[in-house]
């Protein structure tokens, strides 16, 4: 049965594929830290409304073949 808590991602800028996992914020203030795709280092969301999100890498994109 699938969690309900739990989402596929495509990173937006290279592909990467990624499962989230929303977690409930504890209720004291935290510092927001960035969050980088492990794969090209790009930006993405680190929190949704109440919840962190975690990212788990599942898969690396494909390399591109080269064009000559």
């Amino acid at each position: 049965m699938p969690n309900p808590q739990s989402a596929s991602f495509n990173c937006p800028n290279c592909g990467a594929k990624y499962e989230i996992v929303r977690v409930e914020a504890p209720p004291h203030p935290t510092a927001d830290r960035g969050v980088k795709c492990v794969s090209c280092g790009g930006s993405l969301q680190g929190r949704q409304g109440m919840f962190v999100l975690k990212y788990f890498l599942v898969e690396r994109p494909r390399r591109r073949a080269q064009q000559r």
